[in-house]
Formats: C-alpha cells, structure tokens, sequence
C-alpha cells in the first residue's frame, strides 16, 4: 500500500515565495539590520578592547614616572644631607681654624712676654753675678773665682767680734779684728778671703 506523502507545507512555502516583492525585500532588510547591529557590537567590543590597553600601558607608564622621581627625590635628599654635613665640618674647621688664629697670636704674644722676661732675668742674673763676685759675706772667698780682685770694704761698721784674713794656701798673708769702724781689705788673683762676723764687704 503507497503512503501518500502531503505536500500541502510545499504548496503552501511556494505560495508565500510567489507574493510581492516588497515582502521578500523586507526580510532582507531585517537580515540585513541583524548583520549590522551584529557589526556594531563587535566595533564596539574591539573599540573598548583597544582602550583598555591604551589605558593599562598610561598607567604602567606613569607609574615607572612615580618611581623615577621617588628615586630622583631620594638621590636630592641624600645630596641635601651630603651638602649640609659638609657645611657643617666646613664651619667647624673654619671655627676651628679662628681659633688657631687666635691662639697663634696669643702664642706670639706670649713669646714676646717670655722674650722680655728672658731678657730681665739674663739682666738680673748678670747682676747678680756681678754682685757676687764684687761682694762678700761670712766665709772663705776664692779671689778670680768668687770675686774679683780688688779692695773691698765693710758696708757697715763692724764689731770687735769682726775677724778677716787673706791667705795663699795655708800661708796667711795679713789678718785683722779691726774691732769696728768700716775696715777694708786689698786681694788679689789665687788668693783666698776669709770673713767671720764682719757684715758684707764689697769691692770699691
């Protein structure tokens, strides 16, 4: 038995086929629309894909610039440190070096001051030296050694306990106890001068 195959869908799409173009025109123009629409949507997909790296390369960009100058501002801080450190030593050495300046002056000034005193005790010492040597008190003289030769005489009036003697070795030459009075007594070179009790005698 033959099946019979329906072909009232067939009749039918033929039908629908065979209407006003205008029909068929309209459905190209809806396809058309989802293309377009489908299009635009990927533009825009695109469009924000492209912007999106556009925006992370700016920011890795500027974030390499933050570093750059984070590092720039630590090297001026370090710099800045450097400069003051050294302008610091520079005013101490300077104080230092005004203070040099001025012991160095107080030194000359004090050398001046030892100068002079050296001088005064030179001076002194050479009188005083020549004192000795032209004077004589209680003792044994050498004359040409402790004093010099010559005629000396009592400063002030003796008293009868006033001894003196001039020797040569274990010969006396002259003695005396004047027993006052102002006496004097003449020596000369390898003698000796001894005085007991008669003041200071010093040589005219």
């Amino acid at each position: 038995m033959r099946i019979r195959q329906n072909n009232a869908m067939l009749v039918k799409l033929k039908a629908w086929l065979g209407k006003d173009v205008k029909v068929k025109s309209a459905v190209c123009s809806g396809i058309a629309a989802v293309c377009a629409v489908a299009l635009a949507v990927g533009a825009a997909t695109y469009a924000a894909s492209v912007h999106s790296a556009a925006v992370k390369e700016a920011a890795e960009t500027i974030e390499a610039d933050n570093a750059d100058y984070s590092k720039l501002i630590d090297e001026y801080n370090k710099l800045v440190d450097k400069y003051n450190s050294l302008s610091d030593d520079y005013d101490t050495a300077s104080e230092t070096i005004d203070k040099a300046d001025g012991m160095k002056a107080d030194i000359k000034k004090m050398e001046a001051t030892r100068d002079n005193l050296q001088a005064q005790i030179e001076s002194l010492t050479g009188q005083v030296d020549n004192a000795k040597r032209t004077s004589a008190s209680d003792g044994v003289w050498q004359v040409g050694k402790d004093i010099d030769a010559g005629t000396y005489r009592a400063n002030d009036s003796v008293t009868d306990r006033c001894y003196w003697e001039v020797s040569v070795g274990d010969d006396i030459v002259q003695n005396d106890m004047p027993g006052g009075g102002y006496p004097q007594v003449t020596v000369s070179d390898g003698q000796q001068l001894k005085l007991q009790n008669c003041g200071t005698f010093t040589k005219q």
